[in-house]
């Protein structure tokens, strides 16, 4: 009975840590996303990714304002039913590359790269302004 209740606790975060490393990808930060209004956040191959509590259109949306907000100047998006990009660059000229993903009807995936390198606190300030501006627009 005890050994069952453990691996329904640990079951999810061996499932989660296996699927990063089944991808090729090394799994370095997952956390709650609670605060960010997200449900999970990972940083891997420079790229931070965040699972937003809210649907693909208006998570889209968020992006493109929030990017705006941080004066990151986008000059190409793609956007169709499965996915949507925006390219752009900061004002130091660093590219930046947000992909954005459903996931269920209301979760949705947000990817940032910045240059590169990657950057992380910069792609965790752009997470955190398309969360805020998803709060606004609720």
């Amino acid at each position: 009975m005890k050994q069952s209740y453990r691996l329904r606790e640990v079951g999810p975060i061996i499932l989660l840590l296996m699927a990063g490393t089944l991808q090729g990808c090394p799994l370095i930060l997952i956390g709650g996303g609670a605060a960010g209004g997200g449900a999970g956040v990972a940083y891997a191959k420079s790229e931070l990714e965040q699972v937003h509590a809210a649907p693909y259109e208006k998570v889209w949306d968020a992006t493109l304002r929030g990017l705006r907000t941080l004066n990151i100047a986008v000059s190409e998006t793609q956007k169709d039913q499965i996915s949507a990009k925006a390219v752009g660059a900061r004002a130091d000229g660093t590219a930046v590359v947000v992909s954005v993903l459903p996931v269920t009807k209301d979760s949705t995936s947000v990817r940032v790269r910045i240059g590169n390198l990657g950057d992380r606190p910069a792609s965790e300030r752009i997470q955190g302004q398309i969360a805020v501006t998803l709060k606004e627009g609720s």
